[in-house]
């Protein structure tokens, strides 16, 4: 089995499975207006949309470090798909909501076997950049969800986009569960992957009270902090974006969502960038990551209150420019989060901790759907953006707080690592 195969897979799948987060964001004010609803109801299904997904992915989380990845992976294409394509259905506002939840449910749920799976995949100094291969892939699906919903939208009306971006998984799925193999637990971790190309079997799984030891892992706990601040902004502008470049810049439908495709090319080449950045940082010094993830995180809140509050960046192509480089800019962190977390967490706990990561990210993205829209309704949607932008601050001064203790927690878990293969060698093959 290639690890190129598996996670060329993984990416499309998880570009198709996130293109249905966002394929509502152009077409709000004709859902609204369809359905006689607000801004601030949009928010709240939004918010719920991925709370609730969340909930569900601390399930799958510790099912997939029980059993099969590849099984729950599947599993939860499958559970998001159908219930976007019968989006394209609902007769009524009610109908609309259960099935967004339902589709909400298996994008969470995909989260932490998708990230598990990379881990065991790929050393550890190869993660940064399949990381953020299929973090890239999960902006460029909100990204083709939002393409696909403005310019179909104003073609064909809003109910047809929902099926299109759904359709295609269910093709890559069954390709995925025939062509696949589940990796091997340990196969690629420091100081174990040698007894695993002899033969051994990684001999441990997770248990509940493991899920109190993560959080005694102080790199996870200023992670899990940070991501609640930092993706305030990542609920609130892609989601209410484009009705802000027509309501406020008076741009039309098709010019809005082209400014929100420049915005989202700049998130996915972030992303990219960020991967490969991290991972040339993490060979010089663990302790260099957290300081550019920091950094970048606080220059994009500065250049976001640019975009929404400037006199100056008016226009189209001011604000195309100036978003570009602003989404690049606050996308570069993404990726190394997510490889700090696979670097101090032992095997067994990987979908554990990724699901526990999902909900406190989707805990944010869910405020800054919900502060979003009710701030929006108070105060305009400039203002309602403007103010989400601003949680980047507190995101960035965590991740440099991690300067010192993220390097002390890798030392940890390879030290770990070698004491269990050394036990392991010695009791014999299992």
């Amino acid at each position: 089995m290639k690890k190129s195969w598996v996670l060329l897979l993984m990416v499309l799948m998880a570009v198709f499975l996130n293109a249905d987060n966002l394929v509502l964001s152009p077409n709000i004010d004709a859902i609204e207006a369809e359905f006689g609803i607000s801004d601030a109801d949009i928010g709240n299904i939004s918010g719920l949309f991925v709370i609730v997904g969340a909930l569900v992915s601390l399930i799958w989380g510790y099912l997939g470090d029980k059993g099969s990845r590849k099984l729950l992976f599947v599993l939860s294409v499958v559970i998001g798909e159908i219930p976007c394509a019968l989006t394209a259905l609902a007769a009524n506002y009610s109908q609309f909501f259960w099935l967004r939840i339902l589709t909400g449910i298996g994008m969470g749920a995909s989260f932490p076997v998708a990230f598990s799976l990379v881990a065991d995949l790929f050393e550890e100094k190869e993660r940064a950049k399949a990381t953020a291969f299929v973090a890239a892939a999960i902006g460029f699906g909100s990204v083709l969800g939002t393409v696909v919903g403005g310019y179909g939208g104003a073609a064909w009306g809003w109910r047809l986009p929902f099926f299109l971006v759904a359709a295609p998984n269910f093709l890559l799925g069954p390709l995925f569960w025939f062509t696949v193999k589940e990796p091997q637990r340990g196969m690629s971790e420091e100081g174990f992957k040698e007894l695993v190309e002899q033969g051994y079997v990684y001999p441990r799984t997770i248990k509940f009270s493991d899920y109190r030891r993560l959080f005694t892992i102080r790199t996870n706990l200023l992670l899990f902090i940070q991501g609640i601040a930092g993706c305030v902004p990542w609920g609130a502008i892609p989601l209410f974006l484009v009705a802000y470049l027509n309501r406020v810049r008076g741009f039309d439908l098709n010019a809005a969502t082209t400014v929100f495709l420049v915005f989202g090319l700049g998130n996915i080449l972030g992303i990219i960038a960020g991967g490969l950045a991290g991972g040339a940082l993490y060979r010089k010094s663990p302790s260099l990551v957290p300081v550019f993830s920091g950094i970048t995180t606080v220059v994009g809140a500065v250049m976001a209150v640019l975009v929404f509050e400037a006199k100056f960046v008016s226009g189209f192509g001011p604000i195309v420019i100036l978003g570009f480089f602003t989404s690049l800019m606050a996308s570069l962190t993404g990726p190394n989060v997510k490889t700090m977390l696979m670097n101090v967490n032992v095997p067994e706990n990987r979908g554990a901790i990724f699901s526990v990561f999902n909900l406190t990210d989707s805990l944010g993205t869910g405020i800054g759907r919900f502060v979003g829209g009710w701030l929006a309704q108070l105060l305009t949607i400039g203002p309602a953006l403007t103010i989400s932008s601003l949680f980047w601050i507190p995101c960035g001064i965590l991740l440099l707080a991690l300067v010192r203790l993220f390097p002390w927690d890798v030392e940890h878990l390879r030290t770990d690592m070698k004491t269990l293969a050394k036990e392991l060698a010695g009791g014999g093959r299992e």
